[in-house]
């Protein structure tokens, strides 16, 4: 007599992964390697001059699996004008075994550097298996100067560690990832964008250090002095002590203000 025997496996082992709740949330970023998840500043409203990279991330829960499957998500974002303008990049989720939540983010759109993003209202939908996981709608404006006189705007921040003076411009080592036995002061730098302005102006700026435990730092107080046939420009100033091993761990916020308006905000970290 001839026997069949079948092999039962456990069923979260052979059946396909499913979404059970789903989360889009949106950031931005200089090209590079994506920040941290603790470090990402969520948003859905942009800067037309200042975003430079749109990042995607997707958190998710799902049923427990025995094992650890990655999938493909296929993004796609809607113009103001309508149009489908499909991800640069790719982009996959991984479900893990023994786990069930997981996230998953790539920077899937951006703008060359001499350009701006066209304002106006846009949406993102992702899908998984031709599934759609949701949207995101967003907005992106060409928010006003920051200064009006001359239509100057702030750019980008930059943070580079210092070790004793200043370094000029072109030495600085930009990063947002210090060792705090290695740092004694980290450097904040300003990118400003705006036209010549045929004459001579002084920008005031105020920036802080939000430390983890939610103390903030005395402000750093830069002064931005473009000449009349500059068309944009760069201010720095640091913070911190002149023996290294005085920062605490953690993850930090800093903010800049002009005339006390906060015109910028990043995150950076020491381990």
């Amino acid at each position: 007599m001839l026997l069949t025997i079948a092999l039962l496996l456990p069923l979260a082992a052979v059946s396909k992964p499913a979404f059970e709740k789903v989360t889009i949330r949106l950031f931005e970023q200089a090209d590079g390697p994506i920040v941290p998840f603790a470090r990402r500043l969520y948003s859905t409203h942009f800067d037309a001059t200042r975003t430079r990279m749109l990042g995607v991330e997707i958190s998710a829960t799902y049923a427990a699996r025995e094992t650890t499957t990655t999938i493909p998500i296929v993004c796609a974002m809607q113009k103001p004008d309508g149009s489908i303008a499909p991800s640069d990049r790719p982009m996959t989720f991984q479900f893990f075994g023994g786990k069930s939540e997981s996230h998953s983010a790539n920077l899937l759109w951006g703008v060359a550097p001499d350009e701006d993003w066209e304002a106006g209202a846009y949406e993102i939908e992702c899908l998984a298996e031709e599934k759609s996981l949701g949207k995101a709608p967003f907005e992106i404006a060409l928010n006003p100067a920051d200064v009006s006189d001359g239509d100057i705007r702030v750019a980008a921040v930059r943070l580079f560690p210092v070790t004793g003076q200043l370094p000029p411009r072109m030495n600085r080592k930009y990063t947002n990832d210090f060792v705090a036995e290695e740092t004694s002061r980290i450097g904040i730098e300003l990118e400003f964008s705006h036209a010549a302005l045929g004459r001579s102006v002084k920008v005031p700026v105020e920036c802080y250090f939000f430390w983890p435990d939610g103390q903030t730092s005395p402000p750093v107080v830069l002064s931005y002095e473009p000449q009349p046939a500059w068309a944009g420009g760069y201010a720095a100033g640091a913070m911190g002590w002149e023996q290294a091993g005085n920062w605490a761990k953690g993850v930090y916020t800093i903010t800049c203000a002009i005339h006390g308006q906060p015109v910028i905000v990043d995150r950076f970290d020491l381990t």
